[in-house]
């Protein structure tokens, strides 16, 4: 059993936080991927600040835009249309699908949102139910994400038994609200629970993913400020 590799979303706003920007940028080697979003999407052509920010981390770490496709309900055009917009701006590494829907019934749509950012170019492709779909839907993404939730219910994780074949590479875990002590413990648990990739963090609703753990941050902020 293989140690599960990081993988981030990285919704925090450049200039909100600079500094973990930089963090990120000098995790080269240590963090498999991580996750862009601009504005729910790959926001507009004039954006003031994301640009320079993105080419500053394009060396560094594997980059993935961030598509929702609100589980199942946007139009396939409006989800290739983000994609070829995330594609023409920064040359992303990769697209991540968000809110994809997990249930049986939903196999051909999620098949015609894999296939349109194939269409686009697209090599690596990931996506986020949250849960776990059905083995067809595993094998429309490269990597998908099948636990979402806090370190309390991932206490009660269990893989389930046809899952067992599946390779962990393509396996993603995202658990937030971990209390002391708890993050690293969630990154050893994710391997032995069938994961590639995991992100662990103590932040909690109504967004977890604004950059890295907070005590983290708070150590960037203070040698930020330090003279």
């Amino acid at each position: 059993m293989k140690k599960a590799r990081t993988a981030i979303p990285w919704y925090v706003h450049p200039a909100v936080a600079p500094q973990e920007w930089s963090w990120l940028a000098a995790q080269h080697g240590r963090v498999s991927f991580a996750i862009l979003n601009v504005h729910n999407g790959p926001g507009h052509d004039d954006d003031e600040y994301y640009p320079a920010a993105v080419a500053a981390l394009r060396p560094c770490i594997r980059l993935l835009g961030y598509v929702r496709v609100d589980y199942g309900n946007r139009p396939v055009a409006d989800v290739a249309r983000d994609i070829e917009t995330w594609q023409r701006l920064y040359r992303l590494d990769g697209i991540m699908l968000d809110e994809l829907p997990s249930h049986p019934s939903s196999l051909a749509r999620c098949a015609q949102y894999a296939a349109a950012a194939r269409a686009a170019g697209i090599t690596f492709l990931a996506a986020n139910p949250g849960r776990f779909p059905s083995q067809a839907h595993l094998n429309l993404f490269d990597v998908t994400a099948v636990f979402e939730g806090t370190a309390e219910a991932y206490a009660d994780f269990r893989q389930p038994d046809w899952a067992r074949s599946i390779p962990p590479s393509q396996l993603w875990h995202l658990v937030y609200g971990c209390g002391p002590g708890e993050i690293e413990a969630v990154r050893l648990a994710a391997g032995s629970h069938g994961a590639g990739y995991v992100f662990a963090t103590d932040r909690t609703l109504p967004n977890p993913w604004l950059g890295t753990s907070t005590a983290v941050s708070a150590r960037l902020s203070a040698e930020r400020v330090s003279p």
